[in-house]
């Protein structure tokens, strides 16, 4: 049974196959059921196993961020080709678009669909890592998590 160590704190546990398990599935829910399954382990778990409570707490609030981001650049990607004179309200035919316009529009692309593979790529690094026994965090929100799970200053 694997045996993790964080923040140079000693927190010893036998962890089941199950837990790792848990903590796993909390992160890859991003691909099904993104919230709904971090909450559910979280909730059966928060008095039984720090770690899925870790991984758990971790995947929902990370979902969270993700979700809300997303939404933010779409926005943002919609107001720039407003901006840009792409989408004109009230016209009916296709938009008369220049170099710029063109550069503009791939330029967000690239932003969208890199920010989805980024998360994408850490949501199952996170995910092999619980599986693994491990406690590997999400920037900004880990720390967090693991401070209010653990108690650790």
């Amino acid at each position: 049974m694997p045996v993790y160590m964080e923040q140079g704190i000693n927190n010893t546990v036998n962890l089941t196959d199950d837990e790792k398990m848990l903590g796993m599935f909390a992160h890859l829910s991003m691909f099904f059921g993104s919230l709904i399954i971090p909450l559910i382990f979280w909730l059966v778990n928060k008095d039984k196993s720090k770690f899925t409570t870790f991984h758990s707490l971790q995947a929902l609030f990370f979902h969270i961020a993700y979700t809300a981001v997303l939404v933010l650049l779409v926005i943002f990607v919609a107001i720039a080709g407003m901006a840009a004179g792409l989408i004109k309200p009230g016209h009916s035919g296709p938009p008369e678009m220049g170099a710029l316009q063109i550069i503009i529009i791939l330029a967000l692309g690239v932003m969208v669909i890199g920010f989805i593979f980024a998360s994408v790529a850490l949501a199952v690094i996170n995910a092999i890592s619980a599986y693994k026994g491990g406690m590997k965090k999400y920037p900004l929100i880990g720390n967090i998590v693991y401070k209010k799970v653990y108690g650790v200053n």
